[in-house]
């Protein structure tokens, strides 16, 4: 089996600042990185599925770089619209990017294959998937052998205005070109900040959520009331057998006491 962490929307700010003047996300990255290491067994690898920082800037990724650095499992970095894919790809040149521009890379696991595709589109919030990420995907997801998906962008509507109105874009190419490829069994999203699952393409979606900060839970339709909610953070917790679905579970961040029911 495989063990996969999903840890997204780190919204990561240079030492000392708070995002939004409020929310410590230094603190609550140092908070999931202390109970992925509590986890037994541990995981295999971590997958940060964008918006790693908030702005971008190379202070932003050498705190996250030193703050990571606490993790005693490997991690995977992807791109989110908060992030800069150039600063990102020169902050952490060990990883095993792909070749061109895009942030992309393909992680291999008893499983099968981690597919981490770069929907970043630069000086937008929404992303897309184009030509360019539908090449590395046929590239990349090898016949026989199953993949995960991950994604920063979700293609699906959550029902959240003022999310659905910054989805991903291309969404249909992306459906016709899964399609075809039976061995991609689930497609895992940021940008939500909140804990989702549905459906995309016949293939089960999840959509992380923020290990510190939340959307708030608003399905009244208006995208101006959008906003956020200092409701708990988490991440997602996948199991990966070889020849099955992942199962998926929310880990909260901050962990709580275990009462054995034979005490």
């Amino acid at each position: 089996m495989a063990r996969i962490v999903q840890l997204s929307d780190l919204h990561l700010r240079a030492p000392g600042k708070r995002l939004y003047r409020q929310i410590d996300t230094a603190g609550a990255l140092a908070q999931a990185i202390a109970r992925i290491n509590a986890l037994t067994p541990r995981p295999d690898l971590v997958v940060l599925s964008g918006d790693l920082v908030n702005a971008g800037d190379d202070a932003e990724y050498a705190h996250l770089r030193a703050l990571l650095a606490g993790l005693a499992v490997p991690y995977a970095t992807m791109p989110g619209n908060h992030d800069d894919r150039d600063r990102l790809r020169a902050a952490f040149p060990e990883q095993p990017w792909a070749a061109g521009a895009l942030a992309q890379q393909r992680r291999e696991c008893d499983a099968g294959d981690l597919l981490l595709v770069d929907t970043l589109v630069p000086g937008e919030e929404g992303g897309a998937v184009g030509d360019a990420q539908l090449a590395w995907l046929d590239a990349n997801a090898r016949a026989g052998r199953d993949a995960l998906l991950f994604l920063h962008h979700p293609p699906v509507r959550t029902g959240i205005a003022g999310m659905d109105a910054i989805r991903l874009a291309g969404a249909d190419a992306l459906a016709s070109w899964l399609a075809g490829r039976p061995q991609v069994r689930a497609l895992f999203c940021g940008h939500g900040h909140r804990t989702i699952f549905t459906a995309f393409a016949g293939r089960p979606l999840a959509i992380a959520p923020s290990p510190a900060h939340q959307i708030a839970l608003d399905l009244s339709g208006d995208a101006a009331a959008l906003a956020w909610t200092p409701e708990p953070g988490g991440m997602l917790l996948i199991d990966w057998s070889p020849g099955l679905d992942p199962v998926t579970h929310l880990l909260p961040v901050a962990a709580a006491p275990v009462q054995r029911y034979a005490d």
